[in-house]
């Protein structure tokens, strides 16, 4: 991790509060805010504990790049992803022939990787929230990955943006942004796992979809049925 600040910032509605944490780059890794029931004694009594004499000299990084592999062995990747009993070992698959996850899924059988149109955010949202089964949203960074599993109670897109507003969590995602939209299929012990995985234009992962799923349980048939729905691209009108 890079820089720790504890900031106060004015706005019509008073003083906010917040503990933001940022990596070598200079991007925002986590944010902390109070609210209206924070115990703000407390707030203030931890800063203090943690503040520093005065702020650091501001020494950026570059991120480091990696070289992923120019010609990825297709059917090797193929039988390795059918070889999966977790998800997890998709991450040891991707480092073991060191690939980026869009490699890896254009390297499968469609039956195991297809991309769908940029809309399908939007439309597995809408049907989520009109069936009220759960579903699990993965957003992560270099450092932090926040993880919702309910219902959606309140979908809102608006100029542009996708906005959850649920009472224990906001997701605000522009849709325009979304470069690529995949839908994968991995096995585990417990049947296949869908998702669908979200990307922006420089390969950066903006968000994964699942359903919600308990371990040693298959995956909610709901949540197929869903995904089924979505068109593949290449077909898609």
């Amino acid at each position: 991790m890079g820089q720790r600040f504890a900031l106060s910032e004015t706005n019509k509605r008073g003083v906010r509060h917040s503990i933001q944490f940022f990596d070598h780059q200079g991007d925002a890794l986590h944010k902390v805010y109070t609210t209206d029931e924070t115990d703000l004694a407390a707030w203030f009594a931890l800063v203090e504990r943690h503040q520093s004499a005065e702020n650091p000299i501001l020494e950026l990084q570059p991120a480091e790049i990696k070289e992923s592999n120019g010609a990825p062995d297709t059917a090797k990747i193929d039988a390795e992803w059918r070889a999966m009993t977790d998800v997890h070992q998709f991450f040891q698959l991707l480092s073991r022939n060191n690939l980026t996850r869009q490699q890896a899924f254009r390297a499968v059988g469609n039956d195991l990787a297809y991309r769908v149109d940029n809309s399908a955010l939007t439309a597995i949202l809408e049907a989520a929230k009109s069936a009220q089964n759960e579903i699990m949203i993965f957003v992560g960074n270099r450092g932090c990955v926040q993880i919702f599993t309910g219902q959606i109670e309140r979908l809102m897109p608006q100029d542009g943006w996708v906005n959850i507003f649920n009472r224990h969590f906001t997701l605000h995602l522009i849709e325009g942004a979304i470069a690529e939209s995949w839908i994968t299929r991995k096995p585990t012990k417990d049947g296949m796992v869908t998702s669908l995985e979200l990307f922006a234009a420089d390969g950066t992962q903006i968000a994964q979809l699942y359903g919600q799923r308990t371990e040693g349980q298959p995956e909610q048939l709901q949540w197929r049925e869903q995904v089924a729905a979505l068109e593949p691209k290449e077909v898609a009108a």
